[in-house]
This record gives structure tokens, sequence and C-alpha cells, in this order.
């Protein structure tokens, strides 16, 4: 891609996510002298702290502009909570451990796909009959019946995922031109010193200097790093327990042969626990299917107090009415709890209203020379277009910086 379709595209994608109010204050020439001026940013470095879709996606504007990025991330991969996993489904099947789900109203979302070249499928199943157990008692639920019905304020039919998996659009980013030798594996950041005319930002083994820096890093383990000065009241409030997070936890558990297709069932419902079961091998080839039981909240808490086995035993003997010969035709299974991960600690911002009340606008602020993104700081917490809104929201502040 040239660089002028490059520079054309970050800016509309800038238009999208700042919207109306954005346009309204700034002249359009401006901004565009803005992003495409990159030999006035070549001496400006910047680090962004977290390799997650909001940090990859700030990563790669500001380098497109110009600037001097390095990404750390305390992973040994990229991603944050978009995950796929591979391993260790059988027939190159894989399931998403976090991000899956795209509406169509997700304009920053869809547009970057279609920018790598990625193909978008529809997300639910449309073959085969839904199933419902509620009070003990299995519903069929005709395909068509259920795509019509919505999930939150978007019809199921028109919920889309990325073929081949989510982590495709991170990878893109990732493995692009602007940020293939950018990004440094764990590197778990220690400490942030802001100082007259820079920024230190410490590893506990390598030393890295910047002229800003973009933390993207999920409140609930942002008390990992020592911030000199302490960050704001707000911020220290939230990150010590003050925003409320969402647990979450999917089991996957892979079957011998798709047996629920005796039934013409697509292997996708809902339960009364509350919990989603969807099938994320449904439009994919080989004999073995892999169904998901998605729970949240006090399910997912419930769950995470198990270990594999028991969590892999009280799926199986629960489906077994839901989907009669789950017990037998088992293969393996594996888990993910974002509650119980190291750097995560939760699976999305889900403030109170009274937290989001007193907290929400403190939390993308700048301090000094530090920026601030991620899903919680935007108003689609929870889905990637909230992250990439956040992070294109944030390098659009650190271009406007002197």
């Amino acid at each position: 891609m040239s660089d002028f379709s490059r520079r054309e595209f970050i800016k509309k994608s800038i238009l999208l996510s700042l919207g109306a109010s954005y346009i309204i204050s700034c002249d359009d020439n401006d901004m565009i002298d803005n992003v495409n001026e990159s030999d006035s940013n070549n001496n400006k470095k910047v680090i962004i702290i977290g390799a997650g879709i909001s940090g990859l996606v700030a990563g790669y504007d500001l380098t497109i502009a110009g600037y001097d990025v390095t990404i750390l991330e305390a992973r040994d991969r990229i991603g944050g909570r978009v995950l796929t996993i591979r391993s260790p489904f059988s027939n190159n099947h894989y399931v998403e451990g976090g991000a899956a789900r795209i509406k169509p109203s997700h304009d920053l979302t869809i547009a970057y796909a279609n920018h790598f070249n990625l193909t978008l499928d529809p997300f639910y199943a449309t073959t085969g009959n839904y199933v419902d157990f509620s009070n003990g008692n299995r519903t069929i639920i005709d395909n068509t019946t259920y795509l019509n019905t919505s999930y939150g304020s978007t019809m199921r039919k028109n919920y889309l995922k990325i073929r081949g998996g989510s982590d495709q659009l991170t990878n893109a980013f990732a493995n692009s031109s602007e940020l293939s030798n950018k990004i440094y594996l764990n590197h778990a950041v220690t400490s942030i010193t802001q100082n007259s005319d820079n920024v230190i930002v410490d590893t506990g083994v390598n030393q890295f200097q910047a002229d800003r820096v973009l933390c993207t890093v999920p409140l609930t383990v942002l008390n990992k790093i020592n911030f000199t000065p302490a960050l704001s009241s707000e911020k220290q409030s939230a990150m010590n327990g003050g925003f409320r997070y969402a647990p979450a936890t999917r089991i996957y558990i892979q079957f011998k042969n798709r047996f629920w297709e005796n039934e013409s069932l697509n292997g996708w419902g809902n339960t009364d626990l509350p919990e989603e079961i969807w099938q994320p091998s449904w439009d994919m080839s080989g004999n073995t299917g892999v169904l998901m039981s998605y729970l949240r909240w006090s399910a997912a808490e419930d769950m995470d107090t198990l270990n594999d086995d028991e969590r892999n035993n009280a799926i199986l003997n629960r489906w077994e009415s839901i989907f009669e010969g789950s017990i037998n035709n088992f293969d393996r299974g594996v888990s993910k709890s974002w509650a119980l991960d190291e750097w995560s600690k939760g699976a999305w911002a889900s403030p109170t209203t009274s937290q989001n009340e007193t907290l929400n606008e403190s939390i993308s602020q700048i301090e000094g020379r530090l920026h601030f993104a991620g899903e919680h700081a935007s108003n689609d917490r929870g889905w990637m277009q909230g992250a990439l809104f956040s992070g294109l929201r944030a390098s659009t502040e650190i271009k406007n910086t002197n």
C-alpha cells in the first residue's frame, strides 16, 4: 500500500473514531497536515505499554505519522484480550479466548479488517437449530427464529467474525512493516518516571526513554507499575479496585464427532445458568467438533474455583441433559479464565453506575507526558471497537502535543 493510501486510511479512521464534535472543532486540512507531515516527528519517541489492540492501533498510527515507536508487552504474546486458541484442538480448529463478535455498527473494527484484507463471516451458525435449556426443560428453536432475535441491541444474524480467528487482526498490525520490529515481548514495566523533558520507563532489566508514553494496561493490573509522580487520586482509586471488571470464563470441549447433528442441532444455544453455548467449529471442516460454555459473573467465579478436570466434568454432566451423548463423546477440554489471568484480572471494564459517574472522565485524561487508552477508556467497553477507538484517540492526543 502506498504512503498516500495509508495516510488517507488513517485520516478516515480518525474521523470515524472522533466523530462530529472533532470535525466541527478542527479544520480538515489541519488534520491532514497533522497526519501526513511525518518528517517533523522523526525524532519524537513514544513508548506504548501493552500490545493489545489499542496499543497496536496507536503504534501503527503514530509510526505512519513519523514517530519513533516502541511497544512493551508483559506477556509472551501480542493481542491482550484478543486471544485465539488453537491448541490442543484437532482438524485445525480454533476457539476465541476473548474478543469474538463484531457488531455491524463497529465501523472501525470492520474498516481495519478490510484494510488488512481480512474476510468477515457470520458469527452465529446459519444452519441447524438452536437449543434453550431453562428450568430443567429443553426447547428447540429453529434457525430463522433464533437469528432474528437480538443479543444486546443487535440482531444475531447481523453479528460478524474474522475468518481464521480474531488474532488475524492483531497479527496484521504486529506483522506490518510499521510495527514488525517495534514490539518487545516479556517486557513487564515496573516503573514510569516523568521528568521535565522526558519519561523514563523501566522494566527491571532494561530502561527506555521517550518524549511521551501511552499506557494501555487494564486498570486491574495498573498497580503493578510504580508511577513518579503518582497518578491522580481518581486513577489510583480506579486501579485499586474502584473500577469494576467483569469476570468471564470459557470452557471448550472437543468431541470425537458432532453427535448433536443427529438431532439437526448446530451446537449453539443458551441455558439459565446463565450460559451461552457456542460451537466455534460450526463452519470448519473435520469430524470433531468443539462446543464452548461462556460464563460470566457469579457463574464464572464458581467455575474458577475448580481445576481443569472438574470444570470439564461439571460442563459435561450438565450438557448431558442438553446434548445427550456429551459424556460418551468427550475427547478433551481446555478453559480460559480472564479473572485469573495475571495481566488482565478481568474480562472487560464494567463499572457500577456510581463508579462510572465518579471516575469515567478521569480514566482517559492525560497526566503530564502520560496518555491512557484501552477498552476501559471508551464508551464501547468489552469490544474491539472500544479498544480501537481509544487507541486512535490517544494517538491523536500525542500528535496534537508539542
